[in-house]
Formats: C-alpha cells, structure tokens, sequence
C-alpha cells in the first residue's frame, strides 16, 4: 500500500475513534430552576444543601416550594448535566433591572459551584462540558435564560450574554413582550397573567420585528434560541424565519399536540421543521404535564386500551413514557422526510448519524408546575402488592430531582429504549459547538 495512502487512513482512523471517546452519552436536564427564590422570595433560602439527617417532606404536589437541594443534584445518575435556568420577572420593565436580575442567578450558581467545587462546576462553552464530562466525575451546570423581555435590544447585549456561559435563551416566557406572543395556557390564573395577550385578535400574535432580530442577534452571538411558550403563530413564524437564515432551533419542554392539544404544545408538521432544521425537541417530564388532552382518536384509543389493561396510570410516570415513546416512533418513522431521502430509514442509520434524531427531557423543577403522581398506593391507581419491590418513582412519584434515576431505572426494567434521551446530551452540545464556532455565518446578517 501506498505509505501516503496508509498515512491518510492511520489519520482519519486516529481522528474518527477521537471523535467517538469526545462523545456524551448520558442523562442531561434541559433545564431547572435553583435560583428561582431571587425572582420569587417565597421560594425560601434559595439552593442549598439539608440536613442529612432532616430531609424536607416533599411530595410530588409541589408547585410553589422548593425543591431544587444540593443533596439531589450532586452525583445524580439520573442528571449528569443540568441546565440551570435563570428567570426574568414577567413584570420587569426597565432593561437595567432585567439584567441586573439575571446577572444575580448566574453569579449565585456560580458562586455556588466555586464553594464545592468537588461535587459541582459550571460549564460556559461546549468544550468544556466536554472536558468535565470526560475528566471530572462533577455534577457539570450549564446556564440558560428564561423570558428574554428587556434582555436583548442589540448585538451587545447578546455578546454580553455569551460571555457569562449563556448557552440560550427562551426567547417567551408567560406572557406576551416585546419579541412576540407567548402561549396562553388554558385556566383563569394563566389567561389573567396574560390578559393582554389573550384579548389580542389571533392575526397579531405572531413574531414581531424585533423578535426576528433577536434571534439573529442571539445567533451572531453563538447563542441558541429555545421556542418554547411560543404561542402557536409565533412559533411557525419564528420557524419559517430559522428556515430562511439556516439557524437550528431548540424547543426544551413542549408537549406532542397530537397527544395534548394545547396552546403551547407543538403539532407534527412543526415538529419535523425542528428536526429538518437540525434542531432538537425535548419533552417536560412531569406526568401530570404530559397527561391526555384533546388527543387524536389514534392515540386516545391507545391510551384508553393501556388503562383498561391496567398498564396506565394517568398523571403517573405512564404519561411521560406514552408521550415519549410515541413521539420517539414518529420521529423515527419520519427520517426519509426530515433527511429528504425516501429510501433511508432509522435503522440504517449509523450511531453518530442517529444523535441527529435525539429527544432531550426537561424536568423544570421549581418550574411553576408539580410532577408525576405515584403509580401505588393512596396516591396513585393500583393497590401496593405485598411483598413486590417497587421503584420509589411509583410510590412517591417525581417528588424532587434525586428521583429522576428511579425513573430511568424502571424504564429501563419495562424495556423502554432511553437511548434517544441519553443521545440528546451529544445533540445539544453540538448544537451549542456549532452557534459557537459558526456565528460568523450570521453576522451582519438582517432580519
């Protein structure tokens, strides 16, 4: 053999098998909320370890109490990496008091990792989530922001946010801003908190001016844009805007419209623009989140025989798995679609080509929501059987994050294939690579 031929092969041999050791392959959080007592005081003292030997009494009802302790993050197996979500006030209205507000929560978990710096680091760029998850045995922390409003009005402002690790923002929160109209979800307490935007007429509420400039400002800066809580029109605005300039996009915790048909949720053909635009989707995790509403006759059959057979809990770690696995099956089902190649199919995909197909999971705990129910007991939809072993998830329910392993644990005891959540670390951290190092292919770009 030609010695530059065997040279080339021995490089390329050499460079791929780097590739494949640099890969993450593990359970990443989407996104939590520790730092939700500076926003919200009645949050309590904020993340910080308890006593040992005084756990907290949580239950899986929990929707305005802490919940987020050290003690559950550090060495949790059901979270390796954990996107901290910093959160702007929905009622901020001066972008000096909006930034000071982030600024707070990021040095807080910065602050915090710095002070056990053992158990815990907080990873800014991509290379370094990287680095500590191949070197380090630590609880890797990743930032994010959550509501954008008076947080981004020119390119500098997204720089700014870059510098400080910000890996994306979720452009809407609650209620509708500057960028556009976020989701009103159905309930008089959501509907009043954004009264302005429910009694706004349906042709209005899409994306506005400003919101396409904040995506490419965001873009230009190497930052990724998250579409949840888009109202519906302002979603497939911003995605009709993401296909014209090429900028992948995120959407960390909505829901399958066919399965839960709400204003917030995301309808397939939205779903395969995510992925055609070499975006990533993940899915909330809360059970009482993910339950049934206004699903399609296919799926309501489905859910409706799983109940009667006494395998479905509603509201109870079922929902998530049902949701999960029948959006898994959609996906799969519809590669020849997303790569435009009819003869291609999930299967003939190779490992790294299927990390292009991965679903992420967000717990979103101190969210402003409670989580899966318990399957056994009082709580739950089947008696305790005397003398069976039980996974604590199915008799407390997702009462904090220490629990999440449990609920990989009986996934993976009901044969469900989690590799699609533990490939989404490796998609997300791509995608943070590749805002980083091509954001030039966005500058001076106008909306």
């Amino acid at each position: 053999m030609n010695f530059n031929l065997l040279f080339l092969l021995l490089i390329s041999y050499i460079s791929a098998a780097a590739q494949s050791d640099s890969s993450i392959y593990t359970f990443m959080d989407m996104q939590m909320h520790p730092t939700m007592h500076v926003p919200y005081s009645f949050f309590g003292a904020g993340f910080v370890y308890f006593d040992e030997n005084k756990p907290p009494h949580l239950r899986h009802q929990h929707q305005f109490k802490n919940v987020n302790y050290a003690n559950y993050w550090e060495d949790n197996s059901g979270a390796r990496i954990i996107v901290a979500g910093s959160l702007t006030s929905e009622w901020v209205k001066r972008p000096k008091k909006a930034k000071k507000t982030i600024l707070k929560q990021l040095q807080y978990v910065n602050d915090f990792a710095a002070a056990n710096s053992d158990k815990f680091v907080v990873a800014k760029t991509p290379q370094e989530v990287r680095y500590y998850y191949h070197h380090t045995q630590k609880t890797i922390i990743i930032h994010s922001v959550e509501g954008a409003k008076k947080l981004i009005n020119s390119l500098e402002d997204a720089q700014f946010w870059a510098a400080q690790g910000v890996s994306f923002f979720t452009l809407m929160h609650l209620v509708d801003s500057e960028y556009g109209s976020a989701a009103v979800r159905p309930g008089m307490m959501t509907t009043l908190l954004n009264l302005k935007g429910a009694l706004k007429a349906k042709k209005k509420r899409g994306l506005s001016d400003k919101g396409k400039q904040a995506i490419l400002w965001l873009a230009q800066a190497g930052i990724m844009t998250d579409l949840t809580h888009m109202e519906t029109q302002t979603r497939k605005e911003t995605l009709a805007f993401m296909e014209i300039h090429q900028i992948p996009p995120l959407s960390t915790h909505d829901c399958f419209k066919d399965i839960k048909n709400t204003p917030r949720a995301i309808d397939a053909t939205d779903i395969l623009a995510i992925y055609r635009l070499q975006g990533l989707m993940a899915l909330p995790i809360s059970g009482v989140e993910m339950k049934l509403e206004g699903a399609t006759p296919f799926y309501q059959n489905k859910v409706d025989n799983l109940i009667a057979a006494g395998c479905h809990c509603p509201g109870s770690v079922d929902s998530y798995k049902f949701m999960y696995q029948e959006l898994q099956a959609f996906i799969q089902e519809n590669v020849p679609t997303i790569t435009a190649d009819s003869l291609l199919t999930f299967e003939q995909l190779s490992e790294e080509q299927k990390v292009r197909f991965a679903i992420g999971f967000q717990s979103d705990f101190n969210g402003w929501l409670s989580h899966s129910r318990p399957r056994m007991g009082k709580k739950g939809c089947y008696p305790i059987e005397e003398g069976k072993t039980y996974e604590p998830i199915e008799l407390e329910g997702l009462a904090h994050p220490g629990l999440l392993a449990s609920q990989w644990r009986l996934l993976e005891k009901e044969a469900v294939d989690l590799s699609p959540i533990q490939r989404s670390a490796e998609r997300f951290v791509q995608l943070w690579e590749l805002f980083s190092t091509n954001k030039e292919q966005w500058a001076n770009t106008a909306p």
